[in-house]
């Protein structure tokens, strides 16, 4: 199988590695049943339980290691934001809480664009946790810090949706000015991606 083609940190038994490999084994089968039967929340204990399985396997530098935890990330993040909508608050704030945990230098994602990218989205999710909290001061922080990541980076997904949650944030303070600032931001980032959409389709209608 798959598993048994990666190297194996040493130091274990052999008895520990296929200890291991069997978890490893359920996790992941439990991970997909889930999956297929539309149980998110379930799916994703069993993609965590995966994740620290591998850790212990394979070491934490592994690049599987790191490719799990970017799905794991990901998949933190969307079902946060899923929570939320559903008014479940403190299942909410955990779910974002490992992402933020999990994007940090220390986590487990080597590639540092793809953990800058994934780390903004998570900071970005925050602001719009404390904005719908009503805790509009620790909002700003976290989109503030989504900001600092989209501006030094180009992998980034949505800047443009980050000045406009920091423009309705800024707007609920009463701070009117800056507010629309970062509205005419997303206005002129919203414009240049358009330019940008339609210079490619262009290009690849020959030119026209």
């Amino acid at each position: 199988s798959l598993h048994d083609a990666l190297p194996i940190l040493a130091g274990l038994a052999p008895d520990e590695v296929e200890d291991l490999k069997r978890r490893l084994r359920q996790h992941d089968q439990m991970y997909a049943t889930m999956q297929q039967q539309g149980k998110p929340f379930e799916a994703l204990e069993h993609l965590e339980k995966g994740l620290f399985v591998r850790k212990e396997l394979h070491g934490a530098d592994h690049p599987e290691v790191g490719k799990v935890c970017q799905v794991f990330t990901t998949s933190c993040n969307t079902l946060a934001m899923n929570s939320l909508q559903r008014d479940n608050h403190l299942l909410a704030y955990e779910l974002l809480k490992k992402a933020e945990i999990l994007t940090s230098p220390s986590g487990y994602i080597t590639d540092k664009k793809m953990r800058m990218k994934l780390r903004a989205v998570t900071f970005n999710n925050f602001g719009c946790f404390y904005k719908r909290r009503g805790k509009l001061h620790a909002a700003l922080q976290y989109l503030a810090k989504a900001l600092k990541i989209e501006l030094t980076s180009e992998e980034v997904d949505n800047p443009a949706g980050t000045h406009l949650n920091l423009c309705a944030t800024l707007s609920q303070l009463g701070r009117h000015g800056p507010a629309l600032e970062h509205a005419q931001c997303a206005l002129e980032l919203l414009e240049a991606m358009a330019d940008s959409r339609e210079q490619k389709r262009r290009a690849g209608a020959g030119g026209d």
